[in-house]
């Protein structure tokens, strides 16, 4: 566990007094976060969106809560409702120069980002990526979607939205409930109740929320033509370039491997080529699908993807298009906004 994972998730006298300096940078970083939703809420600060619905699939902690696999599984229900959903990404960590980007299924990883280039290839909806949420949500509209999911953004307030999906890690919740830098959260715990729907990625079912399961539906080798498999029961060397790796551990040991040993990565991160082969020849090397992405250029033998696939009650899809339909008052409103902005503007 890293320091500030103690910091911020571990219940222990240690922990407390760890946070104690950090405290009055949480105390500086709840003023201008609550100074900046004000001037979004009275209008000194503007927000826009395209003409069509705008959903936000965020959290309100730092780090990996289930939000990528979750906007997968929203945008494929939604395909098969007959939608034309568009994914909205910041594409954290895009090495691309040019924005507003759109995905497509052979860019690169190191281009647009791990998470909208792995969402592009399992849902083949329209992605754009853009750190200006709003100017990206207008070109993926001029792409023809009729909804646009947006992965992340639930405090990014220049984008207008018309629904919000807050998703919570189930077993690491809001760990010590501080601001950052002293606890994980981005905003308050009471942000959860001005959300249109709460997501608890692999709890107990709990009364008002939604509960998501991430079910492994398949083990597939990095390398697209090879036929090897790992059998129930071997020892395996695990790679989670992901927000809470351990969740990826406990999904590997509950499929029945076993972990010899982990090959520690940040978030997003990737490792050099050489320390990947040195461990494949060790054992076989299971990763994500977000952290397979970063290697399909030169594939490895001997490692392999476990891919994962998101199960919600059919009651949360329905609730949701609901959302989605109950939008138009919204639009026609902002498109009045527009329209008279236009007007104002060819005047001046």
């Amino acid at each position: 566990m890293s320091l500030i994972d103690k910091i911020w998730y571990e219940k222990s006298l240690s922990a407390w007094l760890l946070s104690l300096p950090l405290r009055p940078l949480a105390w500086l970083f709840a003023f201008v976060s609550a100074l900046r939703r004000s001037a979004y809420q009275h209008g000194w600060c503007k927000s826009s969106a395209p003409l069509v619905p705008v959903i936000i699939v965020g959290g309100l902690s730092a780090g990996g809560s289930g939000k990528t696999p979750l906007c997968a599984a929203i945008l494929k229900e939604l395909q098969r409702r007959g939608y034309k959903p568009g994914l909205l990404s910041r594409g954290y960590r895009a090495g691309s120069s040019r924005f507003p980007l759109r995905v497509s299924r052979d860019s690169r990883a190191v281009d647009c980002g791990d998470e909208p280039l792995l969402l592009k290839q399992q849902t083949d909806a329209e992605v754009v990526i853009d750190p200006k949420r709003e100017r990206g949500a207008f070109y993926l509209a001029s792409l023809g979607v009729n909804v646009i999911i947006c992965d992340d953004g639930l405090q990014h307030y220049a984008l207008e939205r018309d629904g919000e999906i807050a998703v919570v890690d189930g077993v690491r919740m809001f760990g010590n409930k501080k601001l950052l830098p002293a606890g994980p959260l981005r905003e308050g715990v009471w942000r959860l109740k001005k959300v249109d729907a709460v997501v608890i990625n692999g709890a107990v079912a709990q009364i008002g929320f939604n509960t998501m399961v991430l079910h492994p539906s398949a083990l597939l080798p990095l390398e697209p033509q090879s036929s090897q498999t790992v059998p129930k029961g071997s020892k395996v060397i695990a790679l989670a370039g992901i927000g809470n790796p351990q969740r990826f551990y406990k999904t590997l040991e509950d499929f029945g491997f076993a972990i010899a040993e982990v090959l520690p990565v940040s978030d997003h991160g990737k490792l050099p080529l050489r320390r990947l082969q040195e461990a494949a020849a060790r054992y076989p090397v299971i990763m994500t699908a977000k952290d397979a992405i970063k290697y399909t250029d030169k594939p490895v033998s001997n490692v392999f993807v476990l891919q994962v696939e998101a199960f919600l009650a059919p009651a949360f899809y329905d609730d949701l298009e609901q959302l989605i339909k109950s939008a138009a008052n919204k639009i026609e409103l902002r498109a009045k906004r527009q329209q008279a902005a236009a007007l104002q503007g060819t005047k001046e």
